[in-house]
C-alpha cells in the first residue's frame, strides 16, 4: 500500500507527463500552491503542449512553488533525485526510469491517488469499456437535483477531463465527488487498496491490450473499483455484460434497461435515445436512488441532461447527406452501438490507432449495416481483410456489389472518400471505434478537425 507524503512544502516533486486534458495541469497547480518544487518531464515540446502550457501560465492556482519544464525528453536525473513522482496514468507499467526510481525507495503516485488520498468528500465512481463518460456526466447530473438530502453538492471529475486535485481542500465531508475512473488510474489507485463508496461497472470487454498486456491484466485493473470496498457500500453491476459475476464485499444492486420506469420518458430526451444510452441511464439511475435521490427529481432532471460532446452529434445535413460526429468512440462496441441508431444508408469511417481488440464482430456489424466503410488507421488494412472474408463467407456478389469499401490516408481524405460512397439521403457517420493516436493527439482534437472538413464543405 503506498503511502502518499502529506507535506509537500520544499518537497521536489517530477510530474511524468503534463498530458492533454487537465489531470497533469491539475497536478501542477495542486503540488505548486502547497510549496512543492515541481519539475514536469514530457516527451512531447513545446510546442505540441503549447495549449496546455497556455493553460498553465494564466491558471488561477499559479502557487509559489518552484516550476521547471524539461520538455521533448526525460532526464535520468528528474527521477532519481526526486522525492516523489506523479507518473501521468497512460504511461505503462514497468517503464525504466519509474523502475530505477521505484528500487530507490522513491514514492511513485498518480493524480487520482493524490486526490483519494486528500478527499473528504463521499465518492462514487463509475468505470466501464463503454458508456462511463455519459454515466458518469448523468450521475452527477441526477446528484444535483432539487431537494437531494440535506442539499449536498456534487463534484465530477476524474477521466471525463476535469482534475479535482485543484479544489480537494474545498471539498466537504457531504458532498459527492462523482468519478469516471479509466483502468489505468484504477491500476494505480489498486497499489493504495482504494475503492468508492458507490462503485458503478457499466460494462466489460476487451480494451487497452496494448497497454495492459492481457485481457485478464484489463480485467483485474478494472475490478480494483469493487475490491476494496466495505460492506457498507455499494457495487452497481450491469446485470449481464461480462461483469454480473465480479465480487466485491459490498451490497450489490443489479441494473439492466428493462428496469427504467416509463413514467421517467428516457426517449422524449433526445441526448439519452438508443439501447446503449437506456443502459447508460439504467446504471446512473440505480445508483442516485441507492445514494438517496428520489424518483419524482431523477424523473425531472431526465429531461434536461443535455448529453455529451463528440458523442454521436449531427452536425448538419449538407448535399442531402446528414453528417454525424461520434469521435468519443474509442471501442468496437461504441460504433456498433452508433450504427444501430441508424435506418438510413450508412457510409461509416472508422478506424484508427490499435489497441489489441478484436475487430472481428466490427467488421460482423459494418457488413451487416453499412452500406460503404472508410477504414483509417493502423487498423485500416486487418479490418479491410476481416470485411472481405466476411462478404466471401457469405457468398453473396449483391451484397459485394452494394458496400463499397476504401482505405484513407488521411481525414480529409477519407471525407472525400465518403462524399464519393455516399449520397442524398444517406448517413456519413464518423464513429472511429479506435484510439486516436498516431494522426492525432486525442479524440477531441479529431472530432474539431471532422467538424472543420465537414463545415468548409458546406461553404
Amino acid at each position: 500500500m503506498t503511502n502518499l507524503p502529506h507535506d509537500l512544502d520544499g518537497q521536489s516533486v517530477t510530474v511524468m507527463g503534463l498530458g492533454s486534458f487537465g489531470g497533469g495541469l491539475g497536478v501542477v497547480q495542486f503540488l505548486r500552491t502547497h510549496g512543492a518544487r515541481v519539475t514536469v518531464s514530457d516527451l512531447r515540446t513545446a510546442e505540441q503542449l503549447a495549449g496546455t502550457l497556455r493553460r498553465l501560465s494564466r491558471s488561477r492556482l499559479s502557487g509559489t512553488g518552484h516550476l521547471n519544464l524539461h520538455l521533448g525528453e526525460h532526464r535520468e536525473s528528474d527521477f532519481l533525485a526526486a522525492d516523489m513522482i506523479v507518473a501521468n496514468p497512460a504511461v505503462r507499467p514497468g517503464h525504466p526510469l519509474l523502475e530505477r526510481a521505484r528500487r530507490r525507495g522513491i514514492c511513485i503516485t498518480s493524480e487520482m491517488s493524490l486526490f483519494w488520498s486528500r478527499c473528504r468528500g463521499r465518492i462514487a465512481a463509475v468505470t466501464g469499456t463503454n458508456g462511463k463518460s455519459t454515466t458518469t456526466s448523468l450521475l452527477h447530473h441526477l446528484l444535483q437535483a432539487d431537494g437531494h438530502p440535506e442539499g449536498r453538492r456534487a463534484w465530477l471529475g476524474g477521466n471525463i477531463g476535469t482534475s479535482l486535485l485543484p479544489d480537494v481542500d474545498l471539498i466537504e465531508p457531504d458532498d459527492w465527488v462523482v468519478l469516471e475512473l479509466s483502468s489505468f488510474q484504477l491500476a494505480a489507485l489498486d497499489e493504495q487498496q482504494a475503492s468508492p463508496e458507490v462503485a458503478v461497472v457499466t460494462n466489460f470487454a476487451p480494451n487497452h491490450l496494448d497497454w495492459h498486456g492481457t485481457l485478464d491484466a484489463y480485467r483485474h485493473a478494472k475490478q480494483t473499483i469493487l475490491r476494496w470496498q466495505r460492506p457498507e457500500d455499494v457495487a452497481v453491476l450491469n446485470r449481464g455484460q461480462g461483469v454480473n459475476t465480479w465480487r466485491t464485499p459490498a451490497r450489490t444492486l443489479f441494473f439492466r434497461e428493462q428496469d427504467l420506469h416509463r413514467t421517467w420518458q428516457v426517449e422524449a430526451n433526445p441526448a439519452l435515445q438508443g439501447a446503449h444510452q437506456r443502459q447508460n441511464v439504467a446504471a446512473a439511475v440505480t445508483a442516485a436512488r441507492s445514494m438517496g435521490v428520489s424518483d419524482t427529481s431523477i424523473a425531472q432532471r431526465l429531461q434536461t441532461f443535455v448529453g455529451l460532446p463528440h458523442r454521436l452529434q449531427l452536425l448538419g445535413t449538407i448535399d442531402g447527406r446528414q453528417w454525424y460526429e461520434d469521435s468519443a468512440s474509442t471501442t468496437p462496441e461504441s460504433t456498433l452501438a452508433a450504427l444501430a441508431r441508424f435506418e438510413d444508408p450508412v457510409v461509416l469511417l472508422v478506424g484508427g490507432a490499435d489497441k489489441g481488440a478484436d475487430l472481428a464482430e466490427l467488421a460482423d456489424g459494418i457488413v451487416a449495416r453499412a452500406r460503404g466503410a472508410v477504414l483509417m488507421g493502423d487498423v485500416a488494412e486487418t479490418l479491410q481483410q476481416l470485411i472481405a472474408a466476411r462478404l466471401t463467407e457469405q457468398g453473396d456478389v449483391a451484397a459485394g456489389q452494394r458496400m463499397s469499401l476504401s482505405v484513407a490516408t488521411s481525414l480529409p481524405d477519407a471525407v472525400t472518400q465518403a462524399v464519393a460512397q455516399s449520397g442524398p439521403g444517406d448517413v456519413v457517420l464518423f464513429s472511429p471505434g479506435c484510439a486516436s493516436y498516431g494522426w492525432f493527439a486525442n479524440y477531441i482534437q479529431r472530432a474539431e478537425e471532422f467538424a472543420r472538413l465537414v463545415s468548409s464543405r458546406a461553404v
